[in-house]
């Protein structure tokens, strides 16, 4: 008979990623250790190698959520909105949202990600093109509604996600701007430079 989880052990995996996220983020992938994350988790060395057999399959476990997470965060069905503008202000709106959560485990995939095995990093990479893609279509979409026929691809694309992955690193809700109007400027600016 196959051995039962114990309950608390998603909690514990939940616990162990954003620890190592901080950690990773805060000193580096390379320079953190294992028992430094066992020790920075509260767990046994042996505890943390019952749920991860290297760091290279924590990073990769830690990123493959996140990523897993912010497909599933932008999936909003564009018929759930009234324009192709409204959709597209949804998704950022979505996508930032998450960003403002996870800037630990955005900066490792942002720097850390070349460190994993070219076939886990293709994995993590399949995961973007997806959340790309849904991008790039309400791009189109919100283009045409404004009445405009640019080409929309890749470069237009990543324009705008280089607007947004950079948010988390200076965005202050005590700012002079909320996100909500954060938002709406960066949809409007990116549909009016189409």
């Amino acid at each position: 008979m196959p051995r039962r989880r114990a309950t608390s052990y998603d909690s514990k995996l939940v616990h162990i990623r954003d620890t190592a996220a901080a950690l990773f983020a805060r000193d580096g992938f390379s320079r953190t250790s294992m028992a430094e994350l066992a020790s920075a988790c509260g767990v046994s060395k042996a505890l943390l190698y019952h749920y991860f057999d290297s760091k290279e399959a924590l990073l990769f476990d830690i990123l493959r959520a996140y990523l897993e997470n912010l497909e599933t965060v932008v999936s909003i069905d564009p018929a759930a909105s009234a324009t192709p503008r409204d959709h597209l202000r949804a998704l950022i709106g979505a996508l930032l949202g998450q960003y403002r959560q996870a800037g630990n485990t955005h900066k490792l995939l942002t720097f850390d990600l070349p460190v994993l095995p070219t076939s886990q990093q293709d994995t993590l990479r399949q995961i973007e093109r997806r959340i790309m893609a849904r991008f790039e279509t309400a791009l189109a979409n919100a283009a045409g509604e404004a009445g405009r026929s640019p080409i929309i691809d890749g470069p237009r694309t990543m324009m705008l996600f280089g607007t947004l992955n950079w948010t988390y690193t200076w965005f202050r809700e005590t700012g002079p701007m909320t996100l909500d109007a954060y938002c709406d400027l960066v949809t409007d600016s990116t549909i009016k430079s189409l």
